[in-house]
């Protein structure tokens, strides 16, 4: 019966990473975002990256600046800048 000891902890050490997930938000300027069109492809392409849970864009002059909130177990901030920027509109944290 030394497995079923066992198999717990390899469960509960494969599934803790869950525990620890967490909300995360972050603010990213986003260059290129001259026109009112770019506004909703910048937030369409934020929020089909798995695990985001929400998306703001406001649109600024020649820029965009975009709130979003993800799951950091599911996705992260590289994979954020990645979707941006695979649409057309390079991105970076905002200080």
């Amino acid at each position: 019966m030394k497995t079923l000891p066992l198999l717990a902890l390899s469960v509960f050490l494969l599934t803790s990473s869950q525990v620890f997930a967490a909300e995360q938000a972050v603010t990213l300027n986003v260059a290129n975002a001259t026109c009112e069109l770019c506004g909703p492809i910048v937030k369409r392409a934020l929020s089909n990256v798995s695990g985001v849970l929400a998306v703001d864009v406001l649109e600024a002059t020649g820029a965009a600046i975009a709130k979003v909130r993800f799951d950091d177990s599911r996705t992260n901030i590289a994979a954020l800048i990645t979707a941006t920027t695979n649409a057309g509109y390079p991105s970076k944290v905002s200080q």
